[in-house]
């Protein structure tokens, strides 16, 4: 428990920033786009109809002038924030030990590589699930400013439920590059790269309409229109994330538990 409680110390600066950052963002930002939606909605739609920017979103002229399509719409932005935030943390609490010369200190005390990486892994998804959490929290805080509490609750869950499915999805990505290339000097600019990489990608096969590429993008996996028009995840999408899931973490475990230390002079 000690590298658990001195890991998630070091990040809680970071955890109330992300977490008030992206839970105010979506308080402030879904009652004012929700205000600009037009009463007369039908030319509006109609002139959307195949334009190529909401093709790249991925998300249909009709879900889109809804309340539940501008909170996925919005979601998808912040989300990649929150996937930048995911993939760095990942590759931090990873390479920091081999950067700052501390692994070979840390595997003198009393603890098993085994208990070591648990600890890390532990200490970052508790981090992730707090963010998501409160995300989520202003997720319904805007919609019931916006509706008075007259929403689709089951829709609203899966589309909040998204957020924190991606971020384990990237934060998994994040460790398991940070097993691979352990000396990063600026973790920042590498996961920058690795979500814009993705997001773009998914923005590619949405204009595309290829499925081939789309499967190269975890952005594109839990699809909103998908969700609004069948209130259900797309079950070989979910898999193919459960797959990925498992890969990412038991690669992680098996190069770091072999993977010798090495000194950055």
């Amino acid at each position: 428990m000690g590298v658990f409680r001195f890991e998630l110390k070091q990040y809680k600066t970071s955890i109330i920033i992300w977490a008030l950052s992206l839970s105010l963002a979506i308080i402030f930002l879904l009652p004012i786009f929700s205000g600009m939606l037009p009463e007369d909605k039908s030319s509006v739609m109609h002139s959307l109809q195949d334009n190529p920017v909401m093709e790249a979103m991925g998300i249909s002229a009709e879900n889109f002038f809804s309340l539940p399509g501008i909170y996925a719409f919005l979601s998808s932005f912040l989300m990649l924030a929150a996937s930048i935030h995911a993939i760095n943390l990942g590759l931090s609490i990873i390479t920091k030990e081999h950067m700052q010369n501390t692994a070979d200190f840390l595997m003198t005390k009393p603890y098993s590589r085994t208990q070591i990486f648990l600890s890390k892994m532990a200490a970052a998804l508790c981090a992730i699930f707090m963010i998501a959490i409160a995300y989520c929290i202003g997720g319904f805080v805007a919609m019931f400013i916006v509706t008075g509490g007259g929403f689709d609750n089951t829709i609203f869950t899966l589309l909040s439920l998204v957020f924190p499915l991606l971020q384990v999805l990237f934060l998994l990505i994040g460790v398991l590059i940070g097993v691979i290339i352990s000396r990063v000097g600026s973790t920042l600019p590498l996961a920058l790269g690795a979500a814009f990489g993705l997001y773009v990608t998914g923005l590619f096969s949405s204009v595309i309409h290829s499925d081939i590429a789309r499967r190269f993008s975890p952005f594109r996996y839990f699809n909103s229109d998908y969700i609004m028009e069948n209130t259900q995840y797309d079950s070989s999408y979910l898999m193919l994330y459960i797959v990925l899931l498992v890969i990412s973490i038991a690669a992680s475990y098996m190069i770091y538990m072999k993977k010798d230390v090495k000194m950055v002079l």
